[in-house]
């Protein structure tokens, strides 16, 4: 069983540690049938996964929380991680689902997302601002944001939503799944923001 060996696991980059193996929590995207695998994105770093679930667990509802770390007594749904899934492959459900769990998981980290993009973001070159990665999100749109910002910054999604008349985690899980989607995509706000550490 792949899960027993979590410490000792390395992925085929070379001698690069699985992007996994600290990985304790996960949300479900979907769940075709009981018994069959769960398809889950990580928490934090959002990686599609497809997990095992144990035999005669119920069936897992869409956005659902559930532990997948090396802790055997708090696993009570999770039997084996069966690897990272295709996205080419994911049913029209789970495509469907994949940005309304992003959201659910953007909106429940505010001092990640806030913090950490929304409140720091800079100029990526001299023509363009990293808010402009943002699905709908011009240059005009990026100055703006900038401004209404100030030095202060947002505290909360609903303070930043309102100054810049945007829905904040709806576009960041639109601009996610993309880079889910896309690998091309570059720059990836996934990696600067949730994979520092792969």
């Amino acid at each position: 069983m792949r899960d027993s060996n979590r410490d000792n696991r390395h992925s085929s980059r070379g001698d690069k540690p699985d992007p996994l193996q600290s990985v304790e929590w996960c949300r479900v995207i979907d769940q075709p049938e009981v018994g069959s695998p769960l398809v889950v994105v990580t928490e934090p770093n959002m990686h599609v996964i497809r997990l095992k679930p144990k035999p005669n667990t119920e069936l897992q509802a869409t956005g659902s929380r559930i532990y997948m770390g090396a802790d055997v007594s708090k696993k009570d749904i999770v039997e084996d991680i069966l690897g990272f899934a295709r996205i080419r492959d994911l049913s029209t459900r789970a495509s469907a689902e994949l940005p309304v769990v992003l959201q659910q998981m953007i909106e429940s980290s505010p001092d990640v997302f806030i913090q950490d993009f929304f409140n720091r973001a800079g100029s990526l070159n001299l023509k363009m601002h990293a808010f402009e990665l943002l699905p709908g999100v011009g240059n005009k749109k990026a100055i703006e944001m900038v401004q209404k910002r100030g030095r202060v910054g947002w505290e909360t999604f609903e303070s930043l939503n309102q100054d810049c008349a945007i829905d904040a985690p709806e576009l960041l899980a639109k601009r996610f799944v993309s880079e889910i989607e896309d690998r091309g995509i570059q720059p990836r706000l996934i990696d600067l923001l949730l994979r520092k550490e792969e």
